[in-house]
């Protein structure tokens, strides 16, 4: 009797080692969020200072940390996951609402459903160089002009959308380019 149970706790334990030797992606995509989410959030946090981490879209105990002190200083609830008011907050879509996003789109303009591309191009590296010019004439950046969306000038755009009552998402949106003035 005694062999069975050893033997039994071997296997159980055995399994639960598998199990997380297999990696954790299993646990994002159990919590709703594709690795894509996560690695957005994961960016977002450490842009604003809360994720030390590699961005690697891993749903893990540093990414949860990161999100519960980014939700106390937010007034948010304080609950290490990326519910949709943690998700707005950061200025991150999760992958099913922006691919319900470019489908709705795609529809209301009689266009084929491509929710797999994108549903905002990136602004040219002109756009990023006209922008971070505007936000250091502005007073909102003060490194140099690289066309290139660095950490720097993600805070600057924050700190500018902030200032401006736009919505605060660090990122070059149409809002933002047109009350910068600059095309994208």
């Amino acid at each position: 009797m005694i062999g069975i149970n050893k033997y039994c706790k071997n296997v159980a334990l055995s399994a639960i080692l598998a199990g997380g030797l297999m990696g954790f992606a299993p646990a994002a995509q159990a919590r709703g969020h594709s690795e894509k989410t996560v690695r957005g959030a994961q960016e977002q946090l450490k842009d604003d200072g809360y994720y030390k981490g590699s961005v690697d879209g891993i749903d893990g105990p540093q990414t949860r940390a990161a999100i519960r002190s980014f939700q106390r200083d937010k007034n948010l609830k304080v609950n290490g996951k990326l519910d949709r008011q943690t998700r707005d907050k950061l200025g991150v879509r999760s992958h099913d609402e922006a691919s319900r996003s470019t489908a709705e789109a795609n529809r209301s303009t009689g266009e084929a459903d491509r929710s797999e591309l994108s549903t905002a191009a990136a602004p040219s590296s002109a756009a990023v160089s006209s922008a971070q010019r505007r936000l250091r004439d502005k007073g909102f950046y003060k490194g140099d002009v690289t066309g290139s969306m660095t950490a720097e000038t993600r805070s600057a755009l924050r700190e500018y959308q902030k200032n401006s009552n736009l919505n605060v998402t660090g990122r070059l949106d149409q809002a933002t380019l047109s009350s910068l003035g600059v095309a994208k």
